[in-house]
């Protein structure tokens, strides 16, 4: 059965696209779902919804527009297309609905969505990007970059650097990891991104 909403990571950001064809209830209900599975990630956070085409009518709009302001979230509007300044948004993504657990390898050759934490011995590689919606206490290898509600990790690696990463235990906010232009290694909140959040009308 194909998702109605599939969320992907784009240059460190967080992409919402929506099935351009399915009953907008069905929309509604899977966005609903999806932010109530992982409040704390989005909360105060950004994020970009993709429609692919698809129109939305104000009232339509309105209704996703309330789901996230009880949690304090911006996002724009992208019909499709270009999105951030011309990234493209064809890349390959693989969601894993779960926790990944000790022992476990999860290995993708695009960008990877944990709906979970990584748990001790748990190894997370992705040659692009690495979204956890929860905490990494295990291992992780990105490619680019790397989005968590939190880190106590056994082992963070960008590229080919490895940095020993930590929050508080209790931080549940979606900080960052990822290369800086000058080859190392940069950790900051991901609020922290200069974005101004905006919304396309319905004619782009």
């Amino acid at each position: 059965m194909k998702n109605v909403v599939t969320l992907k990571g784009i240059n460190g950001e967080v992409l919402l696209m929506i099935d351009p064809v399915a009953p907008f209830e069905e929309v509604f209900h899977s966005i609903r779902e999806l932010v109530q599975k992982g409040s704390n990630f989005f909360r105060g956070g950004f994020l970009t919804i993709d429609t692919q085409g698809r129109s939305l009518s104000e009232e339509e709009l309105k209704s996703i527009e309330e789901i996230f302001k009880g949690i304090g979230v911006s996002f724009r509007l992208n019909r499709g297309g270009e999105l951030l300044g011309g990234a493209p948004i064809g890349e390959k993504v693989l969601t894993v609905e779960r926790t990944v657990r000790s022992g476990q390898l999860i290995r993708f050759d695009g960008n990877v969505v944990i709906l979970g934490n990584v748990n001790p011995d748990g190894v997370v590689e992705a040659t692009n990007d690495v979204f956890v919606f929860g905490v990494i206490k295990g291992k992780v290898k990105a490619g680019r970059r790397i989005v968590a509600l939190g880190f106590q990790s056994q082992g963070i690696i960008i590229g080919t650097l490895e940095a020993n990463i930590s929050t508080s235990e209790k931080s549940r906010k979606p900080h960052i990891c990822e290369l800086g232009k000058d080859g190392v290694i940069i950790f900051s909140p991901l609020e922290g991104k200069e974005l101004k959040p905006a919304r396309r009308g319905k004619n782009g």
